[in-house]
């Protein structure tokens, strides 16, 4: 009975089948009726002319296709694409070429855009449920509004240019009122750190009011993806829960000061900054078979022959044989960076130079970005992992000799062998100037912050020429101070010259008026005698001492009074003078 029971439930099912299969179609024709389309169909000479007018990334937010997709469709027909530098030209008036249009201009060209859709669309064929999380998760890409870290901050202004957080003062304290719909719209758009200030608190406290309100965060990697120009996904709010939530400010006082310590370029004039910023939103990794800058193919050959020359030195004279002061340096990147990570840490530094030899920086030959008199360095390291060491031959040699020789003598040695070995694991970091670094992670990888590297190189830039302004206007104080030092020391010199002969002088002259009160003394003291002569001559020495008259002796020649008295005489002359 059962079996029959079963063959009759089975006529049922097989008579409902093309009911239900006629449901299904008519379904699918409402949905494909109602669904957008997932292509976008262009000439090649319209889609040229897009390009050249919006630029790929206009391209890809007009039509709303993730960035990398969309210029993979457009390199695959063979439509040219401006060159790095060529809107940052434009944005400072340059002159500019534009790449004419090869091959049939008339030839259709499929855009795809992303497939997700596509995936949601084939489960919806096939599980009748509520809406899944994934159809209700919304696909965000880098677009004018969205604010892209510290970079595209339109959204993030919007918000913070409104009326501060709703507060209230209790117990003589000051607490903030979250909304739960406003701090959904704020953490969304712009990092939580941003978030923070605003609120007047640390970013955990709004980590913590977040999870407690039922409010998603945006996952680590978020703002680095969307700086790449990756497409990412912002789960909606679900209702439910608590409306708002109060707590208590913790940074009251350094949060103006904070913000205003935020800006990223703030030393950049607003518009140079802008064009910046835009440059830094927009960089990109060249393809792997693109040309590479002359100073780096130089430079890559100089670490090539050095590693040449290093190598050959090892095996002729041992790995340690030149260990001492007489070393031939490394060249920069040649140590400290496996081979196989060597090219992807000349890629970073090509994207980067080619973004930004346009805003009037160098790449000099050791491979430092200068601009003007101040330059930044890039120094590159790569993750080490520690991994058992697997012996070689001569080391298991050496292990089966020591076991041969400790069965005839006790006193045989053991060969050291080390236990680990340093394994470099492809995870590459890289310091700018030392003062930040930048390492791949689980969030994102080093290429994903090519735009947050360029712009720790413009606040190091700055930095050097803060600190090289700095030791210039101390030097030139230095010099300033030494230059008033020595002129004081040279009037001061010249004062004293002045005075001391002024005292001589002054010492000549009263000389030369005891000789004249001499002369009238002897002439009253003996009348009787004959003194004219003598007077005379007398006289004509007060004369000679007598800096007023300043005569000239037949003998003793011109005196100079302004010296001290040992050095203008009258003294006696030795035999040879």
């Amino acid at each position: 009975m059962a079996i029959i029971a079963s063959n009759a439930d089975a006529e049922k099912v097989q008579q409902a089948q093309p009911e239900e299969k006629k449901e299904t179609d008519l379904g699918r024709k409402e949905d494909e009726e109602t669904m957008p389309s997932l292509t976008v169909k262009l000439t090649r000479k319209e889609l040229y002319e897009e390009i050249w007018k919006l630029s790929v990334a206009g391209v890809a937010r007009k039509y709303d296709i993730p960035y990398v997709k969309c210029l993979a469709q457009i390199k695959a027909a063979q439509i040219p694409v401006p060159p790095s530098g060529y809107w940052t030209k434009i944005n400072f008036g340059k002159q500019v070429e534009q790449t004419p249009l090869p091959g049939d201009g008339d030839a259709i060209v499929t855009l795809q855009k992303d497939n997700f859709q596509e995936s949601n669309i084939s489960k919806s064929e096939q599980v009748v449920q509520t809406t899944s999380l994934r159809e209700r998760t919304e696909s965000v890409s880098p677009n004018a509004s969205t604010p892209i870290g510290p970079i595209a901050q339109s959204a993030a202004e919007e918000i913070t240019n409104q009326a501060p957080p709703e507060t209230v003062q209790r117990f003589g304290q000051t607490y903030n009122v979250y909304n739960r719909e406003t701090l959904y719209q704020e953490v969304w758009n712009m990092p939580v750190t941003e978030v923070a200030k605003r609120y007047k608190v640390s970013d955990v406290a709004i980590h913590k009011v977040c999870k407690s309100l039922n409010i998603p965060t945006p996952p680590p990697g978020y703002w680095a993806k969307l700086r790449a120009g990756k497409a990412v996904k912002r789960p909606p709010l679900l209702p439910g829960g608590e409306s708002k939530k109060m707590g208590m400010q913790t940074g009251a006082g350094n949060s103006n000061r904070s913000n205003e310590m935020e800006i990223p370029l703030e030393f950049l004039p607003e518009e140079e900054r802008q064009v910046v910023l835009n440059v830094a939103a927009q960089i990109l990794l060249p393809q792997e078979n693109a040309r590479m800058l002359p100073e780096i193919v130089v430079h890559r050959k100089k670490i090539t022959e050095w590693s040449k020359r290093k190598r050959q030195q090892e095996r002729e004279f041992g790995a340690g044989w030149n260990r001492g002061r007489n070393q031939e340096p490394a060249p920069p990147f040649a140590e400290g960076v496996s081979e196989e990570q060597q090219s992807r840490v000349f890629r970073l530094i090509d994207a980067l130079a080619k973004a930004m030899t346009p805003l009037g920086w160098e790449l000099a030959t050791d491979l430092k970005f200068a601009m003007g008199q101040d330059s930044v360095t890039l120094m590159f390291s790569e993750s080490i992992d520690k991994v058992l060491h697997t012996p070689t031959k001569e080391e298991n040699l050496k292990l089966l000799q020591y076991e041969e020789e400790r069965k005839k003598h006790s006193w045989a040695s053991k060969p050291q062998i080390r236990k680990y070995d340093a394994v470099y694991n492809g995870r590459l970091g890289v310091s700018i100037n030392g003062a930040r670094t930048f390492r791949d992670c689980r969030s994102y990888v080093l290429e994903e912050r090519l735009g947050d590297m360029m712009l720790t190189i413009y606040e190091e830039a700055e930095r050097v020429k803060q600190a090289r302004l700095d030791r210039e206007e101390a030097e030139r104080q230095r010099r300033e101070q030494e230059r008033k030092r020595e002129e004081h020391r040279k009037l001061y010199n010249a004062e004293v010259d002045r005075t001391l002969s002024l005292v001589n002088c002054a010492e000549d002259y009263e000389t030369a008026c005891r000789i004249r009160s001499y002369v009238s003394a002897m002439e009253k003291a003996h009348p009787e005698q004959d003194l004219s002569e003598w007077a005379s001559w007398a006289r004509a020495k007060a004369d000679w001492y007598d800096p007023t008259i300043a005569k000239e002796d037949e003998l003793l020649g011109k005196r100079e009074h302004e010296k001290k008295q040992k050095d203008k005489g009258p003294e006696h002359k030795g035999y040879w003078w």
